[in-house]
């Protein structure tokens, strides 16, 4: 085990946001889930909290000092990476929770909460058994609840990743053909990503035509495009661990009258929901406004999903628009991917799916669907 001196960080003062952020987990910990202290196991969590971007860490959260704990792999990476947090210890060690068990950290504490969605039952077990007396505490999404706005640092990121995301839209239109393969398409979004800057796909592309568009969520495969095709492709870029998700639908030489409509359908309960988008609304009500207007055309059994979500280290993070809950409040300085879709069996699938960002009074725009389908090739 090495204990590194704080010293030895690059001086990365922590953001003012980041700073709130970690006083409400301590708030949450000790008046909610009265507990002494509170370990985050969950890598996105850690790094809203800490800036690191590594595979391996824990963080312990106490009261009075936060511990952050990394293998040797990445001494030298947190030097570099690691917001100054108040009264922070830093240890590199595979062992992390030996720490705790010969009192190294957290001595004389009768409790630790643990992230009850993120770390398995087993798991639990186990660490309460080898650090016996002390109590684990189940608690739930202990520290999501404070990264759902982001801070101006991290809406810079989001917004590039938009920017970039777009970018690769308009290479790959041309490249929309008959004849062109969907995995190859979707390899080329990838391709084009990496070229402009994404450090990885935000999730697996998505790139469907054809009767294949009422998968809502299908695989490209080796299907090659015909004319009169509707293309559907959903994906996102990566800047700085920050995600874009986006969606596009295109038609292949020609589209029906009913297929524009469609489109025209999609865009409009789109932006209806987006107007309706404000700092303290429900995503519940969201979601009704784009679903009702969908379902009053004839087509609510065919939309099949939530509205959206919000997007930030992760590609579907809280707030969830959906008429399945009702806990979904929306913040102030959060990031939304909106997409409405239909998705017809046997004929094609649409979806628009644009990212917002939510202001006070409103929203800004972080993507621009075009209000019309574009006819490609």
């Amino acid at each position: 085990m090495i204990e590194i001196d704080i010293e030895e960080l690059q001086r990365r003062d922590m953001p003012e946001k980041v700073e709130l952020r970690l006083r409400q987990v301590k708030f949450n910990m000790e008046d909610e889930i009265k507990a002494d202290a509170l370990v985050v196991t969950n890598l996105p969590n850690i790094r809203y909290l800490t800036n690191f971007s590594g595979s391996a860490a824990t963080l312990f959260i106490a009261s009075d000092a936060v511990y952050f704990v990394t293998d040797d792999r990445y001494e030298e990476q947190v030097k570099l990476e690691l917001f100054r947090l108040p009264n922070m210890r830093v240890f590199i060690t595979r062992d992390p929770w030996a720490l705790v068990k010969d009192g190294t950290i957290l001595k004389d504490i009768e409790s630790i909460a643990f992230e009850a969605d993120k770390m398995s039952y087993y798991e639990a077990v186990q660490l309460r058994n080898l650090v016996k007396p002390i109590k684990m505490k189940p608690a739930s999404r202990p520290v999501e609840l404070y990264t759902l706005a982001k801070t101006p640092e991290e809406i810079g990121y989001i917004e590039t990743a938009c920017q970039t995301a777009e970018k690769v839209y308009e290479i790959i239109k041309p490249m929309i053909k008959v004849g062109a393969m969907e995995n190859d398409l979707a390899a080329e979004i990838t391709y084009q990503g990496r070229k402009l800057g994404s450090e990885a796909d935000a999730f697996d592309v998505i790139f469907v035509s054809g009767e294949r568009g009422a998968l809502v969520h299908g695989k490209p495969s080796n299907k090659r495009i015909e004319s009169g095709d509707i293309v559907l492709m959903d994906f996102g870029c990566v800047i700085n661990g920050f995600v874009s998700d986006i969606s596009r639908t295109v038609a292949v030489e020609k589209a029906t009258d009913d297929q524009k409509q469609m489109y025209k359908l999609l865009y409009a309960a789109q932006q209806k929901a987006i107007e309706g988008i404000r700092p303290g609304a429900n995503g519940k009500n969201i979601d009704a406004l784009a679903r009702d207007m969908i379902a009053a055309a004839g087509y609510g059994e065919y939309f099949q999903h939530s509205l959206g979500h919000g997007i930030g280290l992760v590609e579907h993070e809280a707030p969830i628009l959906t008429h399945r809950m009702t806990d979904q409040i929306i913040p102030e300085h959060c990031a939304l991917a909106v997409e409405p879709g239909v998705y017809l069996p046997n004929k094609y699938g649409m979806r628009v799916e644009d990212d917002v960002l939510v202001i006070k009074g409103g929203t800004r725009l972080l993507t621009h669907a075009l209000p019309e389908l574009e006819i490609v090739g």
